[in-house]
């Protein structure tokens, strides 16, 4: 009995033995575990860091260190570049932060991904990171359009004509003659979302001052009404807006102006200068505008300064954590996911190493070897629309009276004989979303249909559908023409016949049968959406569109054999 209570002992004994011995190793492996993975998580966050983030803080402050003295440089002190101030706030510091981002940035964030992501996360680190840039790139360029002025102290108007790179001055003896002030009224259909369009209504005053030659004082008022109300409500209402802004302008008080800032080139000196011209003031002098400030400016250039380093510190938190929520992911892993085949990638023979961006760029100007009418009218485009931005022209939402006096089609430009912007006014577009959309549309066309017409049967289509276009817009719907809708449109009808006829096989029937009932929605919606919101534009489209179909068929009729040669010959 002894002998069975001391062998069950030692069983038992042998079992806590190997318990504790289990229980000592599954610590131990837990251990170890933790171990690897904290030293994993701070090898990992050390590369991200070193990798990805430290580069993209170092590159935004050189960034925006560098373009703020090239500003100073061109902009302020020497003058030379007689771009508009929004240009210099905005627009170019925008176009910056997404080409620093795409180009230096991306071969570096493409190798993070988030858990939470089930594709690609490269969109997140792109929107993240030009955000973070783009917000105190434009605050600081605000803050050293203001920093970089004093505020000269002079003792009459004229003697501000001695100080042509100085913005801003404190004048003690001032009268302005409000019985020779100017006006002038700029009105502008804004369409939206969910059908709705808006009148925008600009009042410009322009009062000359006592004893001072062609220097002027400005004011401005604004106010905006739904277009769609009757035209009785909308008179009213512009009556009342325009008796409400003279008799505010009356009542001013210019005792408490502290300084006035010259206006430099931008939107509303262009306006007030539009508006000075209807006087009947004769001068050699350049005009001057001047604007009244109240407040101190070293205020001013204190909030713009907390909210310029504000921005850039919480961009970068963000970016920062971002970052680090991210984990590293092999390219093969990416190209797995993405179901892309490495070995089918084509290489591209370059001189040095260059980004993504870069490369598919140069991919896509290989792949339109075939298609060159396409490709030279997109580039014409592009650089007329660079150019007419250097002519005064707003790169967003442009006037009616600057697309005119960049080369427009108007009837009064017909009427004083201007026959070729009949053509030159394809080529310019109003803003940059309506270059883009017009853009997209052409290339969509061009790409299949460029192959079967081959290129001199494809410009001239182009050009004939636009000019017909153009002269129909102008004689029959008294509309301002500019850009290449029309001519696009026409094209889409030529395609009709064709694929109506069989030209195309059966695959490319299919493709571009369904491109072009896409385009024809996406455009019928944008009717309502974008830029056409009358049914005189709807009726001018579809006017265009038969013309189009029309001059398919009369090609399809003559020139049917030489289509389907070109057709077998390219596969399509």
């Amino acid at each position: 009995m002894d002998d069975n209570n001391k062998r069950s002992q030692y069983r038992y004994k042998n079992k806590n033995r190997s318990r504790n011995r289990a229980g000592k190793q599954e610590r131990r492996r837990i251990t170890k575990r933790k171990e690897q993975k904290l030293q994993r998580t701070k090898g990992s966050t050390k590369i991200k860091l070193k990798q990805v983030f430290f580069p993209y803080l170092g590159l935004s402050i050189l960034t925006i260190l560098l373009f703020g003295a090239l500003r100073w440089l061109l902009d302020i002190y020497l003058d030379v570049l007689p771009l508009k101030e929004g240009y210099w706030n905005f627009g170019i510091p925008l176009l910056l932060s997404i080409s620093v981002v795409s180009i230096w940035m991306w071969p570096r964030y493409e190798l993070l991904t988030l858990k939470w992501v089930e594709r690609s996360s490269s969109g997140y680190f792109f929107i993240t990171m030009v955000l973070a840039l783009v917000i105190p790139l434009v605050l600081s360029q605000n803050y050293l359009s203001k920093a970089a002025y004093e505020v000269i102290e002079v003792n009459s108007l004229n003697d501000i004509r001695h100080y042509p790179k100085q913005k801003y001055f404190r004048v003690n003896d001032f009268e302005p003659l409000k019985l020779e002030s100017v006006s002038y009224i700029e009105t502008q259909v804004v369409s939206g979302r969910y059908f709705d369009s808006t009148l925008h209504i600009d009042y410009y005053i322009a009062t000359p001052f006592i004893a001072a030659e062609n220097i002027w004082l400005g004011s401005s008022y604004h106010t905006k009404y739904d277009n769609r109300a009757d035209q009785s409500i909308k008179d009213s209402q512009y009556s009342a807006f325009i008796n409400d802004s003279r008799h505010k302008y009356e009542a001013k008080d210019l005792s408490n102006i502290s300084y006035f800032k010259k206006l430099k080139s931008s939107n509303s000196r262009n306006a007030y200068l539009h508006t000075i011209s209807t006087a009947n003031r004769q001068s050699n002098l350049p005009h001057l505008v001047l604007m009244p400030e109240t407040g101190l400016l070293t205020d001013s250039l204190g909030r713009d300064f907390v909210w310029g380093f504000g921005s850039f510190f919480i961009g970068m938190v963000l970016c920062l954590l971002l970052v680090l929520a991210a984990e590293f992911d092999s390219q093969e892993k990416k190209d797995k996911r993405k179901r892309i085949p490495i070995k089918k990638q084509k290489q591209v023979k370059k001189r040095a190493p260059v980004s993504d961006l870069s490369k598919s760029l140069v991919v896509w100007f290989r792949s339109n070897k075939e298609r060159p009418a396409t490709l030279v009218l997109i580039l014409t485009c592009i650089g007329t629309f660079i150019l007419t931005l250097f002519m005064g022209m707003d790169i967003i939402d442009p006037l009616s009276r600057q697309v005119n006096s960049v080369g427009g089609l108007t009837m009064d430009a017909l009427k004083a004989g201007k026959y070729w912007r009949v053509v030159t006014s394809l080529f310019v577009h109003v803003g940059i979303m309506h270059l883009v959309m017009s853009l997209g549309m052409l290339f969509a066309t061009g790409y299949i249909l460029e192959k079967l017409l081959g290129p001199i049967r494809f410009t001239i289509a182009f050009f004939i559908c636009g000019i017909f276009a153009n002269v129909l817009g102008v004689l029959y719907f008294d509309m301002d023409m500019a850009g290449v809708w029309g001519a696009t449109f026409g094209l889409f009808g030529i395609a009709i016949p064709l694929v109506a006829f069989k030209i195309f096989n059966k695959k490319y029937r299919e493709l571009f049968g369904g491109t072009i009932a896409a385009i024809l929605i996406i455009t019928l919606n944008s009717m309502f959406f974008a830029f056409i919101n009358t049914l005189s534009y709807m009726v001018y489209y579809l006017l265009t569109l038969c013309f189009g179909v029309a001059f398919g068929v009369g090609m399809v009729m003559t020139q049917k054999q030489s289509l389907l040669r070109n057709a077998r010959r390219h596969n399509i």
